[in-house]
């Protein structure tokens, strides 16, 4: 063993040793002046740090939070301005201070900067209240904590704060309770053996089941016998006991203290992994020193005569956030806590995904801000032209005077003045638009995908609702161009019902039998005659049997004996081997059986089903087995528990029957089963190729094969491997591959017991959301670890294969015939592309996926092939295979663009793949994670697998349907929104910023801005902000948004936005400006005391004019009107007017008054040419608009605007119908008429 091996290496060895797990003492120090620190008092260090012997453990306080009172404004300012964008803004307020080259006081653009920031705190602090009220209630919580007493001679339990739990303690947990800290299971109320719900880490409600350590025993009568302990979960069988029995034990409160105080005096030590974000597995062993309590603990596992050492797995551990159930309570000794239980550990950041919609406007940026560059330069130069030009020439203006502004140096003039125009002209980038956008799409989340009621199952279960976690990607939605799905739990839905079998090589059921629709009183015998007449003769022969276990003989060939053929003694022992090879736990209710619990569905299909045939699964007590076939009592002793994993794919039982028979039993993927099984005369199996006939049958009818074999094992040679067994259990670093090589050296030379067939229904509606998706030109791929068969199958009902005889199948491990195989369909379906769109289907297995992968260029051709098929299936994949697959075709799609582009030109190609062609991957369970995180766009199906799918999505959903409308609706109407807020608010802010720099024309370059500050700031955060938003939030691309499901050919074609869209709206937002800014301008005149020839009321008409433009423009993009967004578009405009008369009154309430700006607005508002002048810019405005508009309408409309007209030509059919029908002299009032003279009319 490892702590052995440490023992006897020199120090410095044993050191490096030690320190890749943690030691954790527990019991009373053996001495007063020892140095052992009790458990129950552990020190404290710096920090808050606990100390245990050398070792330094975290305490259990948690903090999800990300600021605190200290860090809340560096923190928060740090993340704010590592955004370009944001830092772009802190750039041009620090500029805006600098007077001699800002044209603007820096109070402006500081209180802009000052109000977008303190939007996003608002939001920062309102959801970190809410996740510091969340830790202050954990960090509060109750534990039970058991400390000695002063003298040693008695404990006392004290209710403590979960924050003062420490590692070495023992703690009580009453049921019902949450877990405080990852824990070892020293003692259960009943026969040593819990149950706890965890929920809260994977999502699943079934019960699990947890058994108290060996070695912490506390009489004689709970030791265990002499039987291998495995990593399983399942590994120890429910005891016999109803959970009233269990809650009894709550109320032992006297029984509690004395079983705490004898736990309190046993000593040793926990060897354990160090801190880890497995679930699954834990890595460890238990050193006992000293048990007063039974005689003899060191005799089994001491291999050095010293303390005894018994192997720890998952099966002995209760993770903090599981809750105890149905157990009375329970007594564990902290391990981990705080950050380092595996909660916390699994709480990993999500991949940070970036949506197509925030890479087109950082790429729009980036052209903007150069654009913007060299109209600065062009501004400066021209200044500097004018100086060298007019400016000396024109003494009154003192130019010859080099003061500040006016260096005569050319180039540090051009310099300061480039900065001077930068600053005039920032307005040109929204500093409202990034708050906006947040707004927009966590409100979108919130308001339309969470609480969407037809995207729900269930209106009580909020669990099943839909839910959008990640907002960023929303705009995505509408750019799919490959689904990912897994089959089952996805496709499926998960509900397995077994409809054939085979035991031995006879056939047994009708496919149109069905278990589920027999009653629940209905007899065994009556049950299997429907199954299946031949059974009707095997029960009778079983049961005139007076001891089974005499007939059973699982690791021999069937033979004819008592009475019985040899193909009833093969049904026996069939259905003997699936009724107690499986990891269910039976549900008790008031001492009778009521159901089972288990980690997949295919067990709790089985048992139930052999519940059904007669073979009834009672449950175990102390790891005896309890079987009641048809009526007669057996019972086995369970002695291993070989678990499934993924990388297995199957589970073996051992077990020992009433007359010490040692048998294993195994079940699996008949991948993995066939090599495993014995074939030839003297077996039950007469060659692989019947077998596999068999699989092939089941697996063409879309079922999924479980294969069993079972052998008998000598008493001896069990003994032999079981110590192996254990001794891998016990080593903490190679835990995993030694225990492997143990399992795969015992699962071998099986005598085959026969094959169940189990159907997995499709969820409802499956195959036409699919035909949906494909009409949508989404390509879809579906990847399963089924047989091949059956994945053929499945598609043909998921209409994801249309023509099976067409069917491109590569099943080749040769890399150079796969290759040429791959070329040659890939120049053919090259070839047809253009001149035929007929759907083209590609199926391939794992093993030829794994030859494919691990070749470049074969990678590219395959990505190549796959790109050009309309659906793909992916058969026996394992879950790297499955995000293997994403990244090929993500990586297919990048290179595409680019290689697609002229030398020089492949830049653009990457842009182009930041905007297109996103990946989304579809699944239910926990294997679907790394697929689901490594796509652009990742959902999860909230299943009966758990919730770790969901819980690592991007948007959970509770059916393969919704996913449907997901794209089709919340994608497109999402992209709609956000496409034209985008637009808009650059528009509008370039519209502005030009109608400064046309008037730089008029003053000489001289970087004189026509609108002060002020008003400049309110222009994007107050007046424009406010219409843009509710447009956003209300408004469609068609009214009633099922539309877009009944057209998915629409999908991903009709952009709201792309480059040359987005710059045909700033092209307009340069000729608004001019009309904005020329007109008033032009139309300037003297006359009397009316003068509107001063540079701010030229500025003011134009500041006005302008706004009732682009809020006018809210009204051009919209497709639907409603009475609040006219109320607020109008408010928008209307509030301008106060606002000067506010802001004049406020200079001279202040005593700041601007010369300029004095009197300014009773002037032009008293002006009759100021109104025309606004009213003829509106005017002159919107017919450019609307002539545009009734252009594109007429000559060139998109896919959405012929949907709109669809809608509305339906509408004015259905007025005019019931128009016509209440018309006087219409067929139904005539009809009416005669039916009032003629009475036997009335009946029609």
């Amino acid at each position: 063993m490892a702590v052995a091996a440490a023992r006897n290496a020199p120090s410095s060895q044993r050191g490096e040793r030690e320190d890749k797990f943690r030691v954790v003492e527990f019991g009373p120090a053996s001495g007063e002046n020892t140095s052992r620190t009790p458990v129950w008092t552990p020190r404290m260090g710096d920090g808050g740090v606990a100390h245990i012997g050398r070792h330094r453990f975290c305490t259990n306080r948690i903090s999800t939070a990300k600021y605190n009172y200290f860090t809340f404004l560096p923190k928060f300012l740090y993340i704010m301005f590592s955004r370009a964008a944001y830092f772009y803004f802190l750039v041009q307020m620090c500029l805006s201070w600098w007077t001699e080259v800002s044209p603007f006081g820096g109070i402006g653009f500081t209180m802009a900067l000052v109000f977008v920031l303190l939007v996003a705190g608002v939001k920062e602090v309102v959801e970190d209240v809410k996740r510091h009220q969340f830790d202050r209630v954990t960090n509060q919580s109750t534990a039970h904590i058991v400390h000695l007493d002063a003298d040693r001679d008695g404990v006392e339990i004290r209710d403590e704060k979960w924050e003062d739990v420490r590692v070495g303690q023992i703690i009580l947990v009453q049921d019902g309770e949450e877990i405080p800290a990852d824990c070892v299971c020293l003692h259960a109320a009943v026969e040593n053996t819990c149950y706890v719900n965890t929920a809260n880490l994977d999502g699943e409600t079934n019960l699990k089941i947890r058994r108290a350590m060996r070695g912490a025993e506390l009489c004689r009568g709970e030791r265990h016998d002499e039987i291998a302990r495995t990593d399983s979960v399942s590994s120890g069988q429910q005891p016999r006991v109803s959970s009233e029995e269990r809650a009894k034990t709550m109320r032992d409160m006297d029984g509690m203290k004395e079983q705490a105080q004898k736990l309190a005096h046993i000593q040793g030590q926990v060897h354990c992994e160090p801190p880890s974000a497995n679930l699954h597995t834990f890595k460890g062993f238990v050193s006992i020193e000293n048990n007063p309590w039974v005689d003899e603990v060191g005799a089994p596992y001491s291999s050095d005569g010293g303390a005894a050492k018994y192997p720890l797995d998952m099966g002995e551990v209760m993770l903090r956030g599981t809750r105890l159930m149905n157990s009375g309570y329970a007594f564990g000794l902290v391990v981990y806590t705080g950050k380092e239980t595996r909660i916390f550990m699994n709480n990993l950041k999500m991949p940070i995904k970036h949506s197509s919609m925030d890479n087109f406007l950082n790429i729009q940026i980036v052209i903007l801000a150069i654009i913007q560059i060299v109209i600065c330069v062009g501004c400066a130069v021209g200044s500097y032209v004018w100086r060298e030009e007019y400016g000396f020439a024109r003494q009154y203006m003192m130019y010859n005077r080099f003061v500040q502004n006016n260096y005569p140096n050319d180039g540090v003039y051009i310099i300061v003045y480039t900065i001077t125009f930068w600053i005039l002209f920032s307005s040109m980038l929204p500093i409202s638009l990034i708050v906006s956008l947040e707004i927009v799409r966590m409100w979108q989340c919130i308001g339309f995908i969470n609480f969407d009621t037809s995207m729900r199952v269930d209106n009580e279960d909020t669990s099943l609702w839909p839910k959008a976690r990640n907002s960023n990607v929303n705009d995505d939605l509408a750019r799919i161009s490959y689904v990912f799905s897994d089959k089952t739990g996805t496709l499926t839905s998960n509900e397995m019902q077994l409809r054939l079998m085979s035991a031995g090589m006879r056939l047994l059921g009708d496919e149109d039998h069905k278990f589920e629709d027999m009653l629940p009183d209905d007899e065994a015998a009556h049950v299997a005659s429907r199954f299946d007449p031949q059974l009707e003769e095997s029960y009778r022969k079983i049961a005139s049997i007076e001891q089974i276990v005499d007939a059973l003989q699982l690791g021999a060939p069937a033979q004819a004996s008592a009475g019985m053929t040899s193909e009833d003694a093969q049904v026996l022992k069939f259905f003997t081997s699936m009724a107690l090879c499986h990891s269910v736990l039976p549900e008790m209710k008031g001492g009778d059986l009521s159901g089972y619990q288990g980690p997949s569905p295919d067990e709790v299909c089985i048992v139930n089903t052999m519940k059904q045939l007669g073979w009834i699964f009672k449950g175990n007590k102390s790891n005896v087995m309890y079987l009641d076939i048809l009526g007669k009592k057996c019972k086995f002793r369970l002695l291993n528990v070989l678990d499934f994993s993924s990388d297995r794919k199957r589970m073996s039982v051992i077990i020992q029957d009433q007359r010490k028979k040692i048998y294993l039993i195994c079940k699996g993927a008949d991948a993995v089963m066939i090599p495993r099984t014995t074939y030839g005369p003297a077996t039950n199996a007469s060659s692989v190729e019947e077998v596999d006939k068999i699989v092939h049958g089941y697996s063409c009818k879309g079922l999924r094969c479980l294969m069993y074999g079972a052998k008998q094992l000598s008493q001896e040679e069990w003994e032999v491997w079981d110590q192996g067994f254990r001794q891998a259990a016990n080593d903490i670093e190679n835990r995993e591959e030694r225990m492997a090589e143990c399992m795969e050296e015992i699962e071998k030379g099986l005598h085959f017991m026969g094959i169940t067939a189990v159907e997995d229904k499709l969820q409802e509606e499956v195959p036409e959301s699919i035909q949906i998706l494909r009409d949508a030109n989404i390509k879809v791929w579906v990847i399963t670890g089924d047989k091949q068969e059956t994945a053929i199958n499945i598609g043909i009902s998921c209409k994801l294969v249309s023509n099976q005889e067409e069917l491109m199948i590569f099943n080749e491990g040769c890399k150079e015939k796969l290759g040429d195989s791959i070329n040659a369909h890939l120049a053919e379906l090259s070839r047809k592309e253009k001149s035929s769109r007929k759907e083209k289907e590609l199926v391939i297995d794992g093993k030829t996926l794994a030859v494919v992968l691990s070749d470049q260029s074969l990678s590219k051709s395959f990505a190549s092939l796959g790109a050009l098929c309309d659906c793909v299936l992916v058969c026996r994949a394992s879950p790297s295979q499955k995000a293997a697959i994403v990244t090929l075709m993500k990586n297919y799609e990048k290179n595409k663009c680019v290689e697609g582009k002229m030398w020089g030109l492949k830049w653009t190609g990457k842009l182009d793949h930041m905007i297109s062609n996103k990946v989304l991957s579809i699944g239910d369970g926990a294997n679907d994670v790394p697929m689901i995180q490594r796509a652009d766009i990742g959902v999860g199906i909230v299943g009966k697998e758990g919730r770790q799918a969901s819980n690592n999505s991007d948007f959970s959903i509770a059916r393969f349907r919704f996913l449907v409308r997901l794209l089709l609706v919340h994608g497109q109407t999402t992209q709609y929104r956000n496409a034209n807020l985008i637009k808009y608010s650059f528009y509008k802010n370039i519209a502005i910023s030009m109608v400064m720099f046309y008037y730089q024309f008029y003053c000489g370059f001289s970087g004189q801005p026509s609108i002060d500050m002020l008003t400049l700031n309110f222009y994007n955060t107050v007046f424009t902000a406010v219409p843009i938003i509710i447009f956003s939030l209300m408004d469609s691309p068609v009214e009633c948004l099922e539309t877009l499901m009944k057209y998915p050919q629409t999908y991903n074609k009709s952009r709201s936005l792309h480059t040359g869209i987005f710059w045909k709206a700033q092209v307009k937002a340069f000729v608004d400006a001019a009309i904005c800014f020329f007109i008033p301008y032009y139309s300037t005149f003297y006359s009397g005391s009316d003068d509107l020839s001063g540079l701010f009321a030229v500025g003011r008409i134009s500041y006005i004019a302008l706004q009732g433009v682009v809020t006018l423009e809210v009204f051009m993009i919209a497709r639907h009107v409603t009475t609040l967004f006219v109320t607020f578009v109008f408010y928008s405009w209307v509030i301008l007017f106060p606002f000067f008369y506010l802001f004049d009154w406020s200079m001279q309430v202040l005593g700041v008054p601007d010369p300029g700006q004095a009197g300014m607005s009773n002037q032009i508002f008293s002006s009759a040419a100021a109104w025309l002048q606004m009213v003829l810019v509106i005017l002159v405005s919107l017919g450019l608009r609307l002539g545009e508009k009734g252009l594109k309408a007429v000559f060139y409309p998109d896919d959405i605007q012929l949907l709109a007209e669809m809608e509305v030509g339906e509408k004015k059919t259905q007025a005019i119908t019931r128009s016509l029908l209440n018309q006087s002299n219409s067929p139904k009032k005539m009809l009416k008429k005669i039916s009032k003279t003629i009475p036997s009319l009335n009946n029609l």
